[in-house]
């Protein structure tokens, strides 16, 4: 899947679409994967999801299941190489296994509102990017509670 003007799919004016819709998707088809997380009080939490086909992301939404969460609570989203998929370790000096490459955080430091757990809160980019198999969504939790574990539950909006 390329973002290329000349090989990008057209709409019915014959234009390229490097961001799909709902309307006119090129021929890809939207996809909502959600996945439920346990994040435990007082720490960073880290969650990493394998891409195993090439998708655009597109965005998503996130809700506390429960009214656990605390005010300073975060959450955080990004694309992130643990893998060398890419082969830009050696570039960088790091070391599969042990280092991650972060590709792209898109969403930082929303700071997550206590009061409004069951309540789906979205987040959607103005376009989508491409995400290869073999790369990881990551979602980060910092809970800064020290009562009770969260329940968070994450859905990504992609194109296939």
């Amino acid at each position: 899947m390329s973002l290329d003007f000349r090989t990008a799919p057209k709409d019915d004016e014959g234009n390229p679409i490097l961001a799909p819709t709902f309307e006119n998707t090129g021929g890809l088809h939207p996809q909502w994967h959600g996945r439920l997380y346990n994040a435990v009080k007082d720490s960073i939490n880290i969650f990493d999801e394998l891409v195993t086909t090439e998708k655009q992301l597109r965005g998503g939404w996130y809700e506390i299941m429960d009214e656990d969460a605390s005010l300073g609570d975060y959450i955080e989203e990004a694309v992130v190489d643990k893998d060398d998929v890419l082969g830009l370790f050696n570039t960088y000096g790091l070391t599969v296994g042990t280092d991650v490459l972060e590709l792209k955080k898109y969403i930082k430091t929303e700071y997550i509102n206590p009061l409004v757990a069951g309540q789906r809160q979205v987040f959607i980019a103005n376009s989508t990017f491409v995400i290869a198999a073999g790369l990881y969504l990551r979602t980060i939790y910092v809970s800064v509670g020290t009562i009770n574990d969260v329940s968070l539950k994450v859905t990504t909006l992609t194109y296939e």
